[in-house]
């Protein structure tokens, strides 16, 4: 059973009363009405589906209470009028095995799977099994749970086809003409094409076997479904754009028939030993080619290479369109408009507090005109969360709560989206709730492989809670996603804060030096530079480097007030105590830094 990235849930409070009520942080959604067009018999809610859901997971060793579930008898599962509780046991385990078949879930999935599929141990005996405080162990239940509810709710419900329902001031492509027809040219007054609309042109095969004309296709596809994740974007199905494979493209043309904004078009050449990506974003109202790449890898793990080319590629798209847009800005902007351009400050402008108060005003002014503008909310949150890390906030703890209520009101209309998961890890993350945030980081990536940041900050949150062998992978593959990310200097400074814990002081060095080349406003990268100056026993350049974080932050005035500082909570897992004495805080005692 092959499940596509999963809707993701949201952990419950802890304690008993919480984890065993149905997750309500979404809206209550219609059932879609059957084929014949008449209505159900009676509307089910999501609270009822995942009230079922729960019954069915407590009752899985009973077939009789099985057999009355309403995943049974309303047959909200799809399971097929004949299907009883064996039917239903096997989609469960089938399900959880699937959904939760990566290795960063297998927690969950345990978590899961000795709860409720074995022979009904107690909870305290599974969170003991598991090497899990009963707190800890009651919020993974309560998310795989609730993720595993809202997979199998959004599965259940037949989703409306895209062209059959446009929303306001977003038209559809316009329909394919029989063939041997031409597309008329568009008349006056007719709706502009929908901001972010794009169609991805089949790639083509210029390697001398024809053979590999799959390994074009894949990365077409590939690249189809990624940007079809960035909220607001319009993008042309696989089937509509493959019937341009292999004839003369007119971008211009294809703008007109499709109703879309940009051509995505590209080739690709492979070798014995190595494969070339070559790829150019469009206009396809002036044909003006607004941004090309081209990507060499050596050959390796076909499927490895090929989902590393479209990760990169669909990142760098997703900065290209939202800038490509803002020049089309009009002088009386709406909503839409603000929030685009509110999403370049933050997401992908350079950081800055100028840049950062104007991306907040931007997103202020968003949802002045439209209270409900969900992506306002998140790059609101976004924004008042990076003014706390950035040390821009007079109030922290304001600014944190506003962003947290935003998110809660992101969630419950879009609980599906990764942005606003990922906007809660950071809200997590900055109250020092790195498991939380860990959970809420990993839900984001699901639903969006591509979401550099979440990889580098989920590594922050295993360095923070002792994960330290995890969190070199995670940040170097959101490196790879996007190399010339803005925040590429924190995720430098992970790896080389971990290369310093590890007493690899040369690694250490040179990946912390990268840090400040790429942005020297942080303190704590000259202090982990002065740290392993010193243990390379090179005293002149750890003191300048000492002196330069204290010019930028009052906290390095000792060792004992570096200690209570704020932020010191990434330091205190026991794992990372003994490593930190031995190496980062042993250097900057040799760099100068005095005891008291």
């Amino acid at each position: 059973m092959m499940i596509p990235g999963p809707p993701p849930g949201r952990y419950a409070e802890d304690g008993a009363a919480a984890s065993d009520r149905p997750t309500l942080n979404a809206p209550d959604l219609p059932p879609t009405d059957p084929p014949g067009g008449e209505t159900a018999a009676r509307a089910l809610t999501y609270a009822d589906f995942a009230a079922a859901l729960r019954d069915a997971l407590r009752d899985f060793h009973s077939a009789d209470l099985l057999a009355r579930n309403p995943l049974l008898v309303d047959g909200i599962c799809n399971l097929g009028g004949s299907a009883g509780p064996l039917e239903l046991k096997a989609m469960l385990t089938e399900t959880v095995s699937t959904l939760f078949g990566n290795p960063r879930d297998e927690k969950l999935r345990r978590v899961i799977e000795l709860t409720y599929f074995q022979s009904a141990p107690k909870q305290e005996v599974v969170a003991d099994r598991l090497s899990l405080s009963f707190g800890t162990y009651r919020r993974h239940l309560a998310a795989g749970r609730d993720r595993l509810a809202r997979w199998l709710w959004e599965s259940s419900r037949v989703a409306p086809i895209q062209s059959e329902l446009p929303s306001a001031g977003w038209p559809t492509a316009k329909r394919e003409k029989p063939e041997g027809t031409t597309a008329p040219s568009p008349e006056a007054g007719e709706p502009a094409p929908p901001r972010l609309s794009v169609v991805i042109l089949p790639f083509t095969n210029l390697s001398n076997d024809p053979e590999q004309e799959y390994f074009a296709d894949g990365i077409t596809e590939d690249l189809t479904t990624d940007l079809s994740r960035i909220t607001g974007s319009f993008v042309i199905a696989r089937s509509t754009a493959f019937t341009y494979k292999g004839k003369p493209v007119d971008t211009r043309q294809i703008g007109r028939e499709l109703g879309v904004r940009y051509v995505i078009e590209g080739s690709v050449r492979r070798s014995d030993r190595e494969v070339r990506v070559n790829v150019q974003l469009i206009d396809a109202e002036t044909g003006a080619h607004l941004w090309a790449e081209r990507l060499d890898r050596d050959l390796g793990d076909l499927f490895s290479i090929q989902n590393e080319i479209t990760g990169r590629i669909a990142r760098a798209l997703q900065f290209e369109l939202a800038i490509a847009d803002t020049r089309r800005l009009t002088e009386h902007p709406d909503a839409p408009d603000y929030i685009l351009r509110g999403r370049a400050l933050a997401w992908w402008k350079p950081i800055s507090r100028e840049n950062n108060a104007e991306g907040l005003s931007l997103f202020k002014r968003a949802l002045a005109l439209d209270p409900r503008a969900i992506e306002a909310q998140i790059g609101l949150a976004a924004m008042l969360v990076s003014r706390v890390f950035d040390f821009w906030s007079d109030a922290p703890d304001v600014d944190l709560q506003d962003a947290d209520q935003l998110i809660a009101r992101a969630l419950a209309v879009s609980p599906n989206s990764a942005w606003a998961h990922y906007a809660k890890g950071q809200v997590l993350r900055a109250q020092s709730q790195y498991e939380d945030a860990a959970i809420e980081y990993e839900t984001a990536i699901t639903l969006d492989r591509n979401l550099a940041n979440a990889y580098a900050w989920l590594g922050r949150c295993k360095l923070a809670i002792g994960s330290v062998d995890e969190v070199i992978p995670l940040v170097e593959y959101a490196i790879r996603l996007s190399p010339h990310d803005r925040n590429l200097a924190a995720w430098c400074w992970q790896i080389g804060a971990v290369h310093l814990l590890k007493a690899r002081a040369d690694e250490a060095v040179r990946w912390l030096e990268k840090a400040r080349s790429a942005y020297a406003g942080y303190h704590y990268i000259h202090a982990s530079l002065a740290a392993g100056y010193a243990l390379r026993g090179e005293t002149k350049r750890a003191s300048v480097a000492l002196g330069e974080a204290r010019r930028l932050s009052n906290r390095y005035a000792s060792i004992a007030g570096l200690k209570a500082a704020p932020g010191r909570q990434l330091l205190e897992a026991p794992k990372l105590r003994a490593l930190a004495e031995a190496t980062y805080f042993a250097g900057l005692r040799k760099a100068g830094l005095p005891e008291e």
